[in-house]
């Protein structure tokens, strides 16, 4: 038998504004959704942008430039969006960085924490208000397989390439040192902890604004060969089975773009999902976090305390 295809529920797509990620804007500007997006580097954006109009010439897209490694430019961005006008009834949080040498923000969280986590945090507490006056709304957080510590007991055979995440030297968020301040650094468990940190931020945020109309999703999308992996270079490919000596992905573990992208336009569309908010999706479905710690309501509350205490003076 065939899949049945899930639909995009069009009419729940009003205003939706989305980290990046050109397939997603174009699927759903081609719903009729209208796309606020973030960029670093607004020369690039033009020219998705133009591609995507010469496409679908009544795509309706803003971008405005956005530097998630500084909290001033998240609030400058969040500044514009409501100069702007914008009634956002959607969130997707699919910026990130992954498995960087160690460094820090400007603002002095590690690379990836400070990233993946806090920068998304702050935005959505500047853009909460705006989704709640236009709701039904929802936020959608990309998280990743990488949260877990024990994918070699909890996954398939096919995903034991997944290696380098199944460390069991750390496991969650390490709240009494998040920014290795202390701690010996590790490229693929600071990466871990801010995908638990994404999981546990959606959860958080569903419990505290699911009775104000706005919902929220954690979503692991796949392995999908983007400049994600840009720190990352081809003899650890090789090494963890992900490529062959040539270069050729392996197709048990990659996706390709537009599947990377179906669960997270899933997640900020599907009327199947209404009521169900603070869940884990992957792989067009709801699913679950492989680890304990991930799936920690007490963790989920700590996170949000310590993160509002980091953007407290940007509130």
């Amino acid at each position: 038998k065939k899949k049945r295809k899930k639909k995009i529920n069009t009419k729940s797509l009003h205003s939706i504004f989305i980290f990046t990620g050109e397939e997603s804007v174009r699927v759903l500007v081609k719903h009729g959704a209208k796309i606020v997006f973030s960029a670093r580097d607004l020369t690039a954006a033009e020219k998705v942008v133009a591609k995507i109009k010469a496409e679908i010439p009544s795509a309706e897209i803003t971008y405005y430039k956005l530097d998630l490694s500084s909290l001033v430019s998240v609030k400058a961005f969040a500044e514009e969006v409501k100069t702007s006008g914008v009634q956002l009834n959607g969130l997707i949080l699919n910026a990130g960085t992954m498995a960087t040498p160690f460094g820090k923000t400007v603002d002095g969280f590690e690379t990836q924490f400070g990233t993946n986590h806090v920068a998304h945090y702050l935005l959505t507490r500047l853009l909460i208000d705006n989704l709640v006056a236009n709701d039904p709304a929802r936020v959608v957080v990309l998280s990743s397989i990488a949260h877990a510590r024990d994918i070699i007991r909890s996954y398939p055979s096919y995903l034991l390439s997944l290696l380098p995440f199944a460390s069991p030297a750390a496991d969650g968020v390490v709240f009494s040192d998040p920014n290795f301040t202390t701690r010996p650094y590790d490229k693929w468990e600071a990466y871990g902890q801010s995908k638990t940190a994404n999981i546990l931020f959606a959860y958080e945020l569903n419990k505290l604004y699911a009775s104000k109309g706005v919902e929220a999703f954690s979503v692991h999308p796949g392995g999908i060969r983007t400049p994600l992996q840009r720190h990352i270079d081809m003899e650890e490919f090789v090494s963890y089975g992900w490529v062959d000596a040539e270069g050729n992905l392996d197709p048990t573990v990659w996706k390709t773009v537009p599947k990377g992208a179906a669960t997270q336009i899933w997640a900020i569309s599907a009327p199947e999902l209404k009521g169900k908010g603070g869940v884990y999706l992957e792989d067009v479905r709801v699913s679950s976090p492989t680890t304990e710690k991930a799936k920690d309501p007490k963790a989920a509350e700590r996170l949000w305390s310590i993160s509002e205490e980091y953007v407290k003076k940007y509130l």
